[in-house]
């Protein structure tokens, strides 16, 4: 008797279940069925193996994790944190920011310029990137602006390239 596996396959049988009996290749055996055009999604042969019965997972004895067990899983996931984290993120808007150590959530550019001050900046002082790239933040390309000189700035740079904003009902910029 031969074993046809596009058949056996078809009938229902998986490709495990088809390569077990063949004796040919899981890999081989998605080749082939995708080549045919017989394919099952993923979805399909979970539906069919649940079916078929072979998803229960109720015999499956899983062990609750004590205190200590816990403990462990806790001090291997710090372990592997430490050895990969960079302590900085780029966010959506562009700046890079630390997520570790003292500065934790604060912007490079801001901590650097504060550490060149030798104090922390005040409320109505910014940062300014001098070449616009907000990932640059070699302490040359950082300026010490105030709030409304950083705006002026910002707008003078918009009217020189051509790039005027446009102003709500309120004043605001759009």
């Amino acid at each position: 008797m031969s074993l046809d596996p596009v058949q056996m396959y078809i009938d229902g049988d998986s490709l495990v279940d088809v390569s077990k009996k063949t004796g040919i290749a899981v890999s081989t055996l998605r080749f082939r069925m995708h080549k045919l055009g017989v394919l099952r999604s993923p979805a399909e042969g979970i539906r069919l193996a649940g079916k078929r019965g072979k998803m229960d997972r109720s015999n499956i004895k899983r062990e609750p994790v004590d205190e200590n067990g816990r403990a462990n899983m806790r001090a291997a996931r710090k372990r592997w944190a430490d050895q990969h984290a960079t302590g900085f993120s780029v966010k959506p808007n562009g700046y890079i920011e630390h997520t570790m150590g003292p500065h934790k959530e604060r912007c490079v550019h801001v901590t650097l310029m504060e550490e060149r001050l030798g104090r922390a900046l005040l409320p109505d002082e910014c940062v300014h990137h001098i070449d616009g790239d907000r990932r640059n933040n070699n302490i040359n390309n950082l300026a010490l602006v105030t709030r409304s000189g950083h705006s002026r700035l910002h707008r003078y740079e918009e009217a020189l390239s051509g790039q005027q904003r446009e102003r709500d009902e309120n004043g605001r910029f759009c």
